[in-house]
């Protein structure tokens, strides 16, 4: 009996022994995975005090950032039927000024009724210096760009501009696009004010028609081109390859897209004559036999061949006073 009492306590100390063993190994496991985890939680980033700190401060710093982009900004109610590119020409701002104030992306659609936030640009005068009334096209079936330009009588690269849209640019049916049909009602050059980069072209392209003794007609005539076929933008697009002021196409002899993106060099381009580089199919003014007895519209169009005689014609009583004005801050 007393052996067996031995025994026992015996095995009640190896016992205990045996469960403190146990219960050391299980913290030491704890501990480790503990370490496991703090690790892990390093590794992706788990934010130390200054980082909390940091990540409490940052949202507050874009949110003041939103609040002083949107200073100024106005309310505009969506109509039925307008896109961003409807509501950023009307108001005379950028397509990618307006999504980003809204928080918006290029395939956004708008609802009717919808609120859209507008940022009017500081710089922009109170009055558009083009005076042209914006009209609106509903897009149809089967219908482009190009075929809508051409059935108002404007060119691609004007609705391009006037929608924000770039060549290449699909247009689908029910869309509402801008297009720019001048007001013509008044006369003298104060029926199409210039300003900002249309009057620098229109400048640059009397200065080069001056320098190669092309005469008045003769310049009155490239400011209704450049006018009517790009609104005296340079623009990097247009129907095909054009491009620049006078909307002309490297593949029809016009020379090299990037020489044609220069206003000086497009402008030398349109007037042609020697060492203009233009080639055929593509013929200059002063290449044109007899331009100098042609309505201005007619020599226009004989060098254009885009839009109708009278499409370049009806900007001729602008282009004269615009020429006039030129001619008298230069002297």
């Amino acid at each position: 009996m007393g052996s067996t009492v031995f025994g026992e306590a015996r095995g009640a100390q190896t016992g205990g022994a045996r469960h403190a063993d146990d219960r050391g190994a299980l913290r030491s496991r704890l501990g480790a995975a503990g370490r496991l985890v703090g690790s892990l939680a390093r590794s992706v980033g788990a934010p130390v005090e200054g980082e909390r700190d940091g990540q409490r401060s940052r949202p507050a710093a874009e949110a003041d950032a939103m609040r002083r982009a949107r200073e100024g900004a106005i309310e505009v109610v969506v109509e039925a039927g307008e896109t961003v590119f409807d509501i950023a020409a009307r108001h005379g701002v950028s397509t990618a000024s307006l999504l980003a104030l809204n928080g918006l992306g290029w395939r956004s659609q708008l609802q009717r009724g919808q609120i859209v936030l507008v940022k009017p640009n500081a710089d922009r005068p109170a009055a558009v210096p083009v005076a042209d009334e914006l009209h609106r096209h509903r897009v149809g079936d089967d219908e482009s760009v190009s075929s809508i330009a051409q059935r108002h009588g404007v060119s691609t690269a004007a609705v391009l501009l006037a929608n924000g849209l770039s060549r290449g640019s699909a247009v689908r049916s029910g869309q509402q696009l801008v297009i720019p049909v001048p007001n013509l009602r008044r006369s003298g050059s104060g029926a199409v004010r210039l300003s900002g980069e249309m009057l620098d072209n229109a400048r640059t392209i009397a200065e080069v028609g001056r320098l190669a003794g092309v005469p008045d007609d003769g310049v009155v005539i490239a400011l209704t081109a450049a006018m009517q076929d790009s609104s005296l933008h340079n623009l990097a697009f247009g129907e095909g390859d054009a491009v620049g002021l006078f909307q002309q196409r490297p593949s029809r002899g016009w020379g090299d897209g990037a020489v044609l993106c220069d206003p000086r060099r497009a402008a030398t381009a349109f007037f042609g004559g020697s060492g203009s580089g233009v080639v055929a199919p593509a013929t200059g003014l002063l290449d044109v036999g007899g331009w100098e007895f042609m309505s201005v519209g007619e020599a226009a169009h004989a060098v254009q061949r885009t839009s109708s005689p009278a499409a370049y014609g009806k900007w001729e009583r602008c282009a004269r006073g615009w020429l006039a004005d030129l001619d008298r801050t230069r002297a």
